[in-house]
């Protein structure tokens, strides 16, 4: 495992969005509590680091 640390410049506003389209993506397709390794806001994170790289 390897890991990474970077300063994101985006707004945290954005990670809140991005994160509440996710909650309401896995709420929409029933997907259980817990079942994944991130959370909506480090998964936006992520995506957005993605994004930005």
């Amino acid at each position: 495992m390897i890991a990474h640390r970077a300063t994101l410049d985006v707004s945290r506003a954005l990670i809140h969005y991005v994160a509440r389209l996710l909650h309401d993506e896995r709420r929409r397709l029933g997907t259980p509590k817990g079942s994944r390794a991130l959370t909506p806001f480090w998964q936006a994170v992520l995506v957005l680091r993605w994004f930005r790289g």
